[in-house]
C-alpha cells in the first residue's frame, strides 16, 4: 500500500512539473500571438485595396501558402488563377506528364466536345466552370498550363524567422511615416531569410538587385549591405517610399518593388489609370509577366495569413530579436585582430556582420573604416567601444589593403587566371561578384587576391601629403581609377570628369592624370554641370564616342531587356515609340543620338527641322530617321545611361529626400548645383512629371539628398 502511495505522489509531482514546464514554454517564449499586435489587426487598411479583379489571385496564393508545401504544388492556368487543374508532387517527370495530359484534354475540349468525356477531360472542364466555357478560351489555355511550387512549410519557417526582424522593420516604417503592413513584404521576397539569393541575382532578405541596391546601400567586393537585414531594411523603406512618391498608391509602389517604377509608370501612361486591378488585367508590357502581375496579390495573401496565423498553424514561437551593440570603426582593421580583441570567434563576428564579403574573412581586405560594426551584447565582456579601443595602434590602419587588378586578355579563362595567380575560380567569382564564371570579356578588369608584399600604412605612421589642386599623377602598373581615388581621398567621378575620361577601366601605364583636390569648387561645379540647364541642355558636340558595341542581332533583344531591368528604378522612358520618336532625357546630346542611331547629326537635324543653332530640350519628343533599328538604338541608349548611373552610385548613395518649396529668386539650377549637388537625371527621377521650363514660386520640388560612399 505504501508503495502505491509513493507511486501516486510521484505521478502527481510529474504532472505538476509537466504543467509548469508547459506554462513556461507557452507563455515565457515570444509567440506569434504575443508581442506582435500589428500582425493581428483585423481591420484591413484602406491603403491596400482589394479590387475584384485580383480576388482569384489572392485566393490562389492563400492556397499556395497553406495547402501545399515545397514537396508538391499546383498545375494551374497562368492567367485565370481560379483555375487549378490538380495538385502534383514536385517531380519533374510527373509534372510534365500531367501537363501534357491537361494540354491534350484542353485541345479536345476546345474543339467543342462536351459529352462522352474521359475522367481527366471532365476534371479539366470542371476546373473552367463547366460546359459554358468558350472553345476560344480553352484553346488559349493550352499554352498557359503552369506549375506553382507550394510554400506552406516555407511560410511557417518565415513566420518564425520574422521574430528576429519584425520589430526593427516596423520601427523603421513608423520613423518614415510608412504603413507597418509593409513589414510583411519579406514573406513574398525571401521568407525572411537574410542570406537568400535568387536566380535573378537578387540578394538578402529584401532581395535587392545590385543596380537598385547601390542607390541606397554600399555594395562592392568588400561590403554588401544587402546581406545585412537591418541595413537593408532602411534601403527597402527608401525604395518603397520612392516608388510611392512617383506612383501615388501603395498597390503600385509594391508592384514596382518587383517590376520597377519605370515599368509601372509606363503602365499608368499607356492605360490611363492607376487602378491596380485594371493594370494587372490589361497591361501587356513585355517584361510584366506572371511575377509582376501577382506580386501585389501575393502581398495581400500573406497579410491575411499573418492575421490568421495562430488559427492556421497553431502556436508558433518566434525567433527572438538579438540585442546588438554597435559602433562606427575609426580605422581599417583585420578581422582576426578585431575578433581577438572582442574575445569572440570569427564565426560569431561573421554571423553578426553579414554585410562583410568573403574577402574580408579570408584576410584579403580589412574591415573598412566607417563600417558600423555590430556584435551581440551577450557575446562580449565589457562595452564594445572599450574592447575596440584596446587594439594597438600598430594594428589599426589608415588605408585599405590595395586592390590588385588584372586586365583580361584574348584567350584567357578564369581557371587559367586562377592558376597563374595561385588562387581559385571560386575566389575570383566571389571577389568580383561574377554572375557567370564562363562569361568574361577581353579588357575586363578582374580584382585579384591581395599581394601580401604590398606596403601598408598604420595609423601610427605618417599621413600622406595632401593633394595639390591640379597636381599631375603618372599611372603606374596595377593602378585603377578607384585605387588612385582612395589613395588621394578624392572621388572616382571627380577624376574622370577633371580628365575628360568616359571609361574608368581604360588607363595606360605612364598616362598623366590631373588630381582634383577634395572640396575643390571647380571640380564640384564640373561634376554637376548638367544638374539643371533650363530649358536647354548643354552645348551639343557633333560627335561623341560612346565606346558601346552592340552585340550580335540575336542577343540584342535579350541584352536590351537586361539593361531595362537594371534601370528598373529609373522612370525615364528610353523606348522608341511606334511613330519613331523618343523623349529626350537628361545628359543626352545630338552627338549621343547620332552614335546610337548609327546616322549623322545632320540627318537628325533634318528629320526634326532643327536649325544649326538649336539644342535639345529635356522632355521634348524627337524624331529618329526611319532606317534606325529600334532595339539597337534602345540598347545603346540604355547602356549609356546605365553606365552613367552606376558610375555615380559607386561614389554616392541616396541618404534622404527633401521637399523644397521654391522661394522668390530661387532657381532649380542653383539649388541643384550648389545646395543639393544632384545631377539632372537624378532630380528628374524624383520629379518625373515636373516641367522644368515652367516652375513657380511656392512649387514643391523633391530633392534627393546624396551622401558620398565611404572609401573601400
Amino acid at each position: 500500500m505504501s508503495s502505491v502511495k509513493i507511486s501516486l505522489r510521484g505521478v502527481s509531482l510529474f504532472f505538476i512539473i509537466l504543467f509548469l514546464f508547459a506554462f513556461t514554454f507557452t507563455f515565457g517564449a515570444k509567440s506569434i500571438a504575443q508581442d506582435t499586435p500589428s500582425l493581428y489587426n483585423t481591420d484591413r487598411n484602406p491603403l491596400f485595396p482589394r479590387p475584384p479583379e485580383i480576388e482569384p489571385a489572392i485566393k490562389f496564393w492563400t492556397r499556395v501558402y497553406t495547402e501545399v508545401d515545397t514537396d508538391s504544388g499546383f498545375l494551374h492556368d497562368a492567367e485565370d488563377l481560379s483555375v487549378i487543374y490538380r495538385r502534383v508532387d514536385f517531380n519533374r517527370e510527373q509534372i510534365e506528364g500531367f501537363r501534357r495530359r491537361i494540354q491534350e484534354d484542353l485541345q479536345i475540349l476546345a474543339s467543342g466536345k462536351r459529352t462522352g468525356l474521359t475522367l481527366t477531360q471532365q476534371e479539366v472542364l470542371d476546373a473552367w466552370g463547366g460546359p459554358s466555357v468558350s472553345n476560344t478560351r480553352l484553346a488559349a489555355a493550352v499554352t498557359n498550363v503552369r506549375f506553382q511550387l507550394g510554400q506552406s512549410d516555407r511560410f511557417v519557417e518565415g513566420l518564425i524567422r520574422s521574430g528576429a526582424y519584425r520589430e526593427h522593420i516596423e520601427r523603421v516604417a513608423r520613423e518614415r511615416g510608412l504603413p507597418v503592413e509593409l513589414g510583411a513584404l519579406p514573406h513574398v521576397e525571401s521568407s525572411f531569410h537574410p542570406g537568400a539569393y535568387s536566380h535573378a541575382n537578387a540578394a538578402g532578405m529584401w532581395q535587392f538587385i545590385r543596380s537598385t541596391g547601390q542607390r541606397f546601400m554600399r555594395i562592392d567586393h568588400i561590403v554588401d549591405e544587402r546581406m545585412d537585414p537591418y541595413a537593408a531594411t532602411y534601403a527597402a523603406m527608401s525604395l518603397l517610399e520612392y516608388n510611392y512618391s512617383l506612383l501615388g498608391s501603395w498597390p503600385l509602389a509594391l508592384t514596382a518593388y518587383n517590376h520597377g517604377a519605370g515599368g509601372l509608370a509606363r503602365a499608368k501612361r499607356e492605360l490611363g489609370t492607376d487602378d491596380i486591378g485594371q493594370i494587372i488585367l490589361r497591361y501587356k508590357g513585355a517584361s510584366f509577366g506572371f511575377a509582376g502581375r501577382n506580386f501585389y496579390p501575393q502581398f495581400l495573401a500573406v497579410l491575411d495569413l499573418e492575421r490568421q496565423a495562430q488559427a492556421l498553424f497553431g502556436l508558433l514561437h518566434l525567433d527572438p530579436a538579438p540585442e546588438y551593440e554597435e559602433m562606427e570603426l575609426q580605422a581599417y582593421v583585420e578581422a582576426d585582430v578585431l575578433a581577438g580583441s572582442l574575445g569572440v570567434t570569427m564565426e560569431q563576428l561573421k554571423f553578426d556582420n553579414p554585410a562583410l564579403r568573403p574577402v574580408v574573412w579570408e584576410g584579403g581586405k580589412r574591415i573598412p573604416k566607417g563600417y558600423k560594426l555590430k556584435i551581440q551584447k551577450h557575446s562580449i565582456n565589457g562595452s564594445l567601444a572599450s574592447l575596440v579601443n584596446r587594439i594597438p595602434s600598430g594594428q589599426l590602419y589608415a588605408f585599405q589593403t590595395p586592390d590588385v587588378n588584372y586586365t583580361i586578355q584574348r584567350g584567357d579563362s578564369l581557371s587559367g587566371i586562377a592558376t597563374r595567380f595561385n588562387t581559385s575560380v571560386a575566389q575570383l567569382v566571389s571577389l568580383n561578384q561574377l554572375t557567370d564564371a564562363h562569361r568574361i570579356r577581353v579588357g575586363q578588369q578582374l580584382l585579384l587576391p591581395h599581394d601580401t608584399n604590398m606596403i601598408t600604412q598604420t595609423l601610427a605612421a605618417a599621413e600622406p601629403a595632401p593633394v595639390v589642386p591640379g597636381a599631375a599623377y603618372a599611372v603606374r602598373p596595377g593602378d585603377t581609377i578607384s585605387s588612385i581615388a582612395r589613395r588621394y581621398r578624392v572621388s572616382e567621378t571627380d577624376i574622370l570628369r577633371v580628365n575628360g575620361l568616359s571609361n574608368p577601366d581604360r588607363l595606360a601605364v605612364g598616362q598623366q592624370l590631373r588630381l582634383p583636390a577634395e572640396g575643390d569648387a571647380r571640380v564640384l561645379a564640373a561634376a554637376y554641370r548638367d544638374a539643371v540647364d533650363v530649358p536647354v541642355a548643354t552645348p551639343v558636340p557633333e560627335s561623341v564616342p560612346t565606346e558601346i558595341a552592340v552585340e550580335t542581332v540575336e542577343n540584342v533583344g535579350v541584352s536590351n531587356e537586361l539593361a531595362a531591368q537594371a534601370l528598373s528604378t529609373d522612370p525615364a522612358d528610353y523606348a522608341v515609340a511606334a511613330d519613331n520618336t523618343v523623349e529626350i532625357q537628361a545628359s543626352e546630346t545630338l552627338g549621343h543620338l547620332s552614335e546610337w542611331a548609327g546616322t549623322s547629326v545632320q540627318a537628325l537635324r533634318t528629320a526634326n527641322n532643327m536649325r544649326a543653332s538649336q539644342s535639345l530640350i529635356v522632355g521634348q519628343r524627337f524624331k529618329l530617321p526611319s532606317q534606325v533599328v529600334s532595339d539597337e538604338f534602345e540598347l545603346r541608349r540604355r547602356q549609356f545611361h546605365l553606365a552613367a548611373q552606376e558610375s555615380f552610385f559607386r561614389q554616392y548613395r541616396i541618404a534622404d529626400v527633401n521637399r523644397h518649396q521654391l522661394a522668390a529668386n530661387e532657381s532649380i539650377d542653383v539649388l541643384a548645383r550648389q545646395r543639393y549637388s544632384v545631377p539632372l537625371w537624378l532630380l528628374r527621377q524624383y520629379n518625373p512629371d515636373l516641367d522644368f521650363t515652367r516652375v513657380r514660386v511656392g512649387q514643391t520640388i523633391v530633392f534627393p539628398i546624396v551622401a558620398r560612399v565611404d572609401g573601400a
